[in-house]
C-alpha cells in the first residue's frame, strides 16, 4: 500500500510511523501540506512539485495541519471521492474546526463531562465569568497545542491584567476554565474504536513541576473501564479515529476531559507504556 503522509518530515511521530509503515511493506511518502500544489482545470488535481498527483496513493494520514484546516478539507474530500482511505475522515465531512471552544461545544452536546468552561470576545464581560468561577483560573489558547500558551492565575486581578494587555489581540482568543487541584492528569491514546492504553502525567498547573526531571514526569497507567469509556465518548462526540485524549479527576472524582489532540504526539506514551502506537496507526489504516 502507498501512504501519505501530511505532516512535518522532521516530526519524530512522523518518522516512527514511516518507519513502522514501512516494516509491513508498504511505502510511506511525508510531505507539508504547504507544499502541495492545488490546481483546478476542468476539475480539482492536487499534486507534489514533483509532479506525483497524490490519488496514486491508496491511503491518507494527516498530521500537522492546524494552520491550513481549510487546505485539509479539500485534500480530504478529494481523496474521499477517488475511494482512497482518509484518516481522520471527519475532515471530508466538513464538521470539524480546529478550535478548543468548538471541541468543548460538541462534548457537551454529547453530555461528555468536562470543566466549566467560558468563551468571551468582550472585556466587559470577563467580570461575568470571574463572579461565576473561583480562582484559579486556567487560561488557554483557543488553537495552540501541546501546553502552549496556557496559563494558572491565582487572582481574579492577575486574569484581568493578563486580558488588559493588548485587549484587542487576546480577546477572542482564548478560554477560560475552572481549575481542578490534581497534581496529575491522564493521557488515553484511541485508534478507531480501540483505547491503545493511557500514562498519568503531572499537571501542567502543578506548582513544582519544573524541579521534576522529565523523565519523570510520566508514568504507565491502568486502562480501567471509567478511563476508556470516557476516552470513547470523546472521539466519538467529534468524530475523530485518532486522539490523545487529556482527562483529569475533579474535586469529587469523576474524570472530565480537558483536551482531545486530534494529531497527538506518541513518542512518550510508546517508552512509557511499550505499546508500539505508529504500528496500531497502521494497522488502521490495512483494516480501512
Amino acid at each position: 500500500m502507498k501512504i501519505l503522509i501530511i505532516g512535518s518530515a522532521k516530526s519524530k511521530e512522523s518518522q516512527l510511523l514511516r518507519k513502522a509503515g514501512q516494516e509491513r511493506d508498504h511505502s510511506v511518502k511525508i510531505i507539508s501540506i504547504s507544499d502541495l500544489i492545488f490546481e483546478i482545470d476542468q476539475g480539482l488535481s492536487i499534486y507534489t512539485k514533483e509532479g506525483t498527483n497524490i490519488r496514486n496513493f491508496q491511503a491518507l494520514l494527516f498530521r500537522a495541519i492546524s494552520r491550513h484546516i481549510i487546505e485539509a478539507k479539500i485534500i480530504a474530500q478529494y481523496m474521499l471521492d477517488k475511494k482512497r482511505v482518509v484518516v481522520d475522515e471527519i475532515l471530508a465531512k466538513g464538521n470539524y474546526e480546529y478550535h478548543k471552544f468548538f471541541m468543548h461545544h460538541r462534548l457537551s452536546a454529547k453530555k461528555v463531562l468536562q470543566p466549566n468552561t467560558f468563551y468571551i470576545a468582550r472585556f466587559d464581560n470577563l467580570k461575568t465569568v470571574a463572579e461565576k468561577l473561583k480562582p484559579p483560573f486556567i487560561v488557554k489558547h483557543i488553537k495552540e497545542m501541546r501546553g502552549r500558551s496556557n496559563f494558572r492565575f491565582d487572582s481574579e486581578k492577575e486574569l484581568f491584567d493578563f486580558f488588559k494587555q493588548r485587549k484587542n489581540q487576546r480577546l477572542g482568543r482564548y478560554i477560560i476554565q475552572e481549575w481542578h487541584p490534581s497534581e496529575y492528569y491522564y493521557r488515553t491514546l484511541v485508534v478507531g474504536n480501540k483505547v491503545l492504553g493511557a500514562i498519568k502525567r503531572l499537571s501542567l498547573h502543578c506548582q513544582n513541576r519544573p524541579q521534576i526531571p522529565l523523565s519523570q514526569r510520566s508514568k504507565k497507567a491502568a486502562l480501567w473501564p471509567a478511563l476508556k469509556e470516557i476516552s470513547l465518548a470523546a472521539t466519538r462526540a467529534m468524530d475523530i479515529e485518532l486522539a490523545g485524549i487529556d482527562i483529569m479527576p475533579d474535586k469529587r472524582g469523576r474524570l472530565q476531559i480537558l483536551e482531545i489532540n486530534r494529531s497527538p504526539q506518541f513518542k512518550r506514551f510508546i517508552q512509557t507504556t511499550g505499546i508500539n502506537a505508529a504500528e496500531e496507526v497502521i494497522k488502521y489504516l490495512e483494516e480501512k
